[in-house]
C-alpha cells in the first residue's frame, strides 16, 4: 500500500516518518507534500490508499483536498490533523467519509489507532467489494465493524463526544446505546515477564483469546481489545452493566490463575466504573495510571474507585554507608541479598509505595556511583548499552523489575572497578591510598608497605612519575580538603587541622600557607564571600 502526508510544516511530516513504522500496517511506500497543488499532483501520478492530511494550510485547507479526492471516486483511508478542534471541521469531515480526526500535537498512540483502524477499513471495504459480487453475507464485517468501533473509541481515533460516537454508530450501523452503562475490565502483563519466552503478538493473541473465553464464553469476541504500551501488554475488554462488582472480581480472579497456570505470568485485572461509552477512553487512561502505580498488589483484582492503600506513618532511607562498604568489598551476592530483603520487608509493611522505591532507587545509584568516581569511571558510559537502560525504564514498575535491575547494575559497577584496578600502576595504587587514608598520620613506610614493595623504590617511583614526593602529595590532598572545610563548614580553624590530618595548628598554618599564599583565615574571609 501506499500513504499520501500533507502538511505545509516540514518538521510534522518529518516527525511522522520517523515514529510510525509504516511496514506494520503494511505501507511500503510513503510520500510528502507542503500544499494542496503539490498533493493533487502526486494524488493523479500514483493514488494513495491512505492520506494523512492537515486541515489548516495557506495555500488550500485539508477540507478541500478530501472534496476533490472524493469527487473523483477515491475511497481510500482519509485521515486529520489539525490544531483547533472545531465541530464544523469534524462535521464536515464526517460527511466526506474522513476515518479519523486527530488534534495536535499528535499523540502516537492514537495516530497508531487511527492509522490500524483506516488500513483495517480499506482492506475490508476490498474484501465486500469481493464478496457482494459473489453474494455473501456481511456477517463477517459487522463483527469486524464492532471490534474496531470499540479500539478506536478506547484509543481515541474517534473523539469522545456523543454527536461523533453516535454518528460513528450509525455509520457502521451498530446496535449500540449510545449511554449504556459500559464497564472497561483491563488485564495487564508486565514486558518485563514477557519478553524473551514469547513473541509479542502471539502472547498477545493468547492473552486475548483467553480473557474472551472467561469473560464472553466465546473464541476472538468483538469486545476484546487487546494492545500494548512501552511497558505492559493489556487486554481491554468492555462488558455491559449486567452484575455487580463481586461476580466480576471472582471473574477476575479466575482470569488471574488461568494466566499463571497457562501463560506462565502474574496478571493483574482493573474494573472500571460503569459509564457512558464517551467515558471509556478516559476510563482507560485512569486505569492504565492505576497500574503504573502499582508496584506490590500485582496479581490481584483492583477497583477503580479503590486506590491502594499505603502506610506513610515512617519515611525510609536506605543503608547508604553499608552498601557502600558491600560494594568497597564487591560482595555482589550480600549487595542483592540485602536489597531484596529490605524491599521485602517494606512491601510486607505495607510500605513499598512508589515514592518510596523512587527514594530507594536514587540512594542505590548515589552509592554506585560515589564509588565509580573513586575508581575515575564514567557512568554514562559504564550504563548505556542498550539492555540496561531498558531495565533502567522498568526498573520503578514492579519489585521484580526493580531487582533486576539492581543486579544488572551491581553486576556492571563490581567488574568495571576490578577491571579498573587490575590495570592500576604501583604509583596509583599509592596515590589512591593516600586519597583514602590522608586524614590518619602517614608515613612513605605505610604506602610502601599498602603496595608490597620496599619504601625507597616505592619513594623513587612516585617522584619520577609525579613529580612530588610522598610527604608532598600527602599535605596537598589534606590542603585540597582543608580549602574545601574552610569555605563549606563553620568549624574553627584548629578543628579543621585536626580534621585533615595535621597534628598541629602551626605546622598546618605553615603548609597551608606554603602552597597558598595565604593564611587560612585570610583565605577564608577572601573566598567564602564570593558567590
Amino acid at each position: 500500500m501506499r500513504c499520501l502526508l500533507i502538511d505545509d510544516d516540514i518538521p510534522t511530516v518529518e516527525a511522522l516518518l520517523r515514529i510510525l513504522n509504516w511496514n506494520d500496517y503494511g505501507i511500503e511506500e510513503t510520500m510528502s507534500a507542503t500544499n494542496i497543488q503539490e498533493a493533487k499532483r502526486l494524488f493523479e501520478a500514483n493514488r494513495p490508499d491512505i492520506i494523512i492530511c492537515d486541515i489548516e494550510m495557506p495555500r488550500g485547507s485539508g477540507l478541500d483536498m478530501i472534496k476533490w479526492v472524493r469527487e473523483r471516486g477515491y475511497d481510500g483511508g482519509f485521515i486529520f490533523f489539525t490544531c483547533h478542534e472545531s465541530f464544523e471541521f469534524a462535521s464536515t469531515a464526517i460527511s466526506y467519509k474522513a476515518d479519523a480526526y486527530l488534534v495536535k500535537p499528535i499523540d502516537k498512540l492514537k495516530l497508531e489507532a487511527a492509522l490500524h483502524s483506516a488500513v483495517e477499513a480499506l482492506k475490508q471495504s476490498r474484501i465486500l467489494d469481493q464478496y457482494s459480487k459473489y453474494g455473501l453475507t456481511w456477517i463477517k464485517n459487522k463483527e469486524w465493524m464492532e471490534r474496531n468501533f470499540w479500539r478506536d473509541v478506547l484509543m481515541e481515533a474517534i473523539s469522545p463526544r456523543q454527536d461523533i460516537i453516535l454518528n460513528e454508530i450509525y455509520k457502521r450501523e451498530l446496535s449500540l446505546t449510545v449511554d449504556g452503562p459500559y464497564v472497561l475490565f483491563l488485564a495487564g502483563v508486565p514486558r518485563s515477564q514477557v519478553e524473551g519466552r514469547w513473541d509479542s503478538s502471539i502472547f498477545l493473541y493468547a492473552l486475548s483469546n483467553l480473557g474472551s473465553e472467561v469473560l464472553f464464553e466465546q473464541v476472538n469476541h468483538d469486545r476484546v481489545i487487546p494492545y500494548q504500551t512501552e511497558s505492559t501488554f493489556y487486554n481491554a475488554m468492555i462488558m455491559e452493566r449486567t452484575c455487580g462488582e463481586e461476580p466480576l472480581k471472582e471473574i477476575g480472579e479466575r482470569l488471574i490463575g488461568l494466566c499463571r497456570q497457562y501463560l506462565n505470568c502474574t496478571l493483574t485485572c482493573y474494573i472500571g466504573e460503569p459509564v457512558a461509552i464517551s467515558d471509556l477512553s478516559r476510563t482507560r487512561a485512569q486505569l492504565e495510571q492505576l497500574d503504573a502505580s502499582n508496584i506490590i498488589f500485582r496479581g490481584r483484582v483492583h477497583l477503580q474507585g479503590s486506590p491502594f492503600l499505603y502506610d506513610r506513618t515512617d519515611s525510609y532511607a536506605l543503608d547508604m554507608d553499608g552498601f557502600a562498604l558491600l560494594f568497597v568489598q564487591k560482595e555482589k551476592v550480600q549487595i542483592v541479598n540485602k536489597l531484596k530483603k529490605e524491599l521485602e520487608r517494606l512491601a510486607e509493611q505495607n510500605k513499598l509505595d512508589p515514592a518510596t522505591l523512587h527514594s530507594i532507587r536514587e540512594d542505590f545509584l548515589q552509592v554506585v556511583y560515589a564509588l565509580l568516581l573513586r575508581n575515575h569511571i564514567q557512568a554514562h558510559r559504564l550504563f548505556a548499552d542498550e539492555a540496561i537502560v531498558r531495565l533502567a525504564q522498568q526498573a520503578e514498575s514492579s519489585v521484580f523489575d526493580f531487582m533486576k535491575w539492581a543486579q544488572a547494575i551491581t553486576d556492571k559497577t563490581i567488574d568495571s572497578v576490578r577491571e579498573a584496578l587490575k590495570s592500576e600502576g604501583v604509583v596509583e595504587k599509592a596515590k589512591r591510598f593516600i586519597h583514602e587514608n590522608y586524614k590518619q598520620e602517614l608515613s612513605r613506610e605505610d604506602v610502601a608497605a599498602h603496595v608490597y614493595l620496599t619504601a625507597d623504590y616505592v619513594a623513587k617511583a612516585f617522584k619520577s612519575e609525579t613529580g612530588l614526593a610522598i610527604k608532598e602529595y600527602l599535605n596537598e590532598c589534606r590542603i585540597n580538603a582543608a580549602k574545601q572545610l574552610l569555605l563549606e563548614s563553620k568549624a574553627s580553624i584548629s578543628e579543621i587541622a585536626l580534621e585533615t590530618g595535621f597534628d598541629s595548628l602551626s605546622y598546618f598554618s605553615t603548609v597551608f600557607k606554603k602552597m597558598t599564599g595565604e593564611t587560612p583565615n585570610a583565605y577564608r574571609n577572601k573566598h567564602k564571600s564570593i558567590p
